[in-house]
């Protein structure tokens, strides 16, 4: 099972956008010690506070200064609206300066915020999504190419520059909110990375079964190579010595989160175009869920909130229903709680996962119960229990 740290910058009220950049760098160096797969952050355009990441292209670099062996992934470059030739070019830069660990993920765009500031038609997002896609593969990987397109004209004879490390081009993949994406991801060769499962854990089953279920001879790649992975997003992420302790520091972060998700961008989606994002609509019926903290982390695979045994617990039972990654989202709190996050996870689960056979799980033979040798327990405020 393999674990991505997913950021998307998100700024607290009182800090500064440039005190948040850095801290996202030493989470990211920390991450690859704490022993993650990969790391990555998502474009987004015009949120101040949540998600800050407009030019990812800056923090792939910086991070790849700082790291040696993570795979660091554009969680979601927007390319309906981004002209598909300035995404080539930066994927082909940063995958220099990483030395070949980077990967490409794609989205149309889900937020009226952005698509309506860079005049993006909704009943376009899907077409121009997929043309940009087939435009950023050729550029990366042939020695030159044009394009005569729909939504993004006609381009001469060109040569990218610069040309990339990775052959023929990064690791393609897909975020996908619908069965009917998922499916097309695998049909299309690219790696699925599902997103906002706030429907339970039966809706992310029906994603990962629709497309480890397309066959072979159904997959038609748009790259030059197929890539397989299914990865199940966590869109709050928080670890800590309690369950208790993990939902106080979690609370702010996952209601802020489900609220602009349920309440604001999805409905608005759906009313403004049924045809594209009507499957949104479905979203609105949990509105009255949004002040049940509980709820929010119980509901479905969308929250890994809780101490290190119950994120095991959740990311074994996504492991089982078919995913080999999990992403989570480690954001939108005090740098310190995300550096914490991190080490538990990397300290408690990740092992659990990567390194089974060096996990102590037992009491030596020839402790007895009480000798301080042993590892103390903990109960429900993180204090460590004393044995008489």
């Amino acid at each position: 099972m393999r674990f991505i740290l997913f950021t998307e910058a998100g700024t607290l009220r009182g800090e500064t956008h440039h005190r948040r950049y850095w801290d996202v760098i030493e989470e990211a160096r920390f991450a690859e010690e704490m022993g993650f797969h990969g790391w990555g952050t998502s474009e987004h355009h015009f949120y101040n506070e949540l998600a800050t990441a407009s030019a990812p292209e800056t923090l792939f670099a910086a991070v790849a200064m700082k790291t040696s062996r993570m795979k660091l992934r554009y969680m979601s470059r927007l390319v309906s609206a981004i002209h598909p030739i300035l995404v080539a070019e930066q994927t082909a830069a940063t995958d220099i300066l990483s030395n070949g660990r980077i990967e490409l993920a794609v989205a149309r765009g889900n937020t009226l915020l952005q698509l309506d500031a860079f005049g993006v038609p909704l009943d376009e997002t899907k077409g121009r999504a997929e043309e940009a896609l087939d435009l950023i593969v050729r550029a990366l990987s042939d020695p030159s190419f044009s394009h005569e397109g729909r939504y993004w004209g006609s381009i001469p004879e060109r040569q990218l520059t610069p040309s990339g490390v990775q052959e023929p081009h990064p690791p393609l993949f897909k975020i996908a909110q619908s069965v009917e994406s998922a499916q097309d991801a695998r049909r299309r060769g690219l790696g699925l990375i599902t997103s906002d499962m706030y429907f339970g854990w039966d809706a992310l089953q029906s994603y990962l079964d629709a497309y480890n279920s397309v066959p072979d001879s159904e997959v038609d790649p748009v790259g030059r190579v197929v890539q397989k992975s299914a990865a199940a997003m966590s869109i709050t992420c928080r670890c800590a010595k309690t369950n208790d302790l993990a939902l106080e520091v979690a609370e702010r972060d996952m209601k802020m989160f489900a609220t602009m998700i349920i309440n604001d961008l999805y409905a608005q989606l759906a009313e403004r175009s049924a045809k594209e994002y009507g499957h949104f609509s479905q979203v609105a019926e949990l509105r009255e869920r949004l002040d049940d903290p509980e709820w929010l982390r119980d509901c479905g695979p969308t929250m890994m909130i809780g101490d290190p045994e119950h994120i095991i617990r959740k990311v074994q039972r996504i492991k089982e229903m078919g995913a080999d990654e999990i992403v989570l989202r480690i954001d939108n709190g005090t740098h310190d709680e995300m550096m914490s996050t991190i080490e538990h996870l990397g300290r408690y689960v990740i092992p659990y996962f990567n390194n089974p056979s060096g996990v102590l799980r037992d009491t030596v033979i020839g402790f007895l119960p009480g000798d301080p040798r042993q590892a103390p327990s903990y109960d429900s405020k993180g204090t460590a229990a004393v044995t008489a």
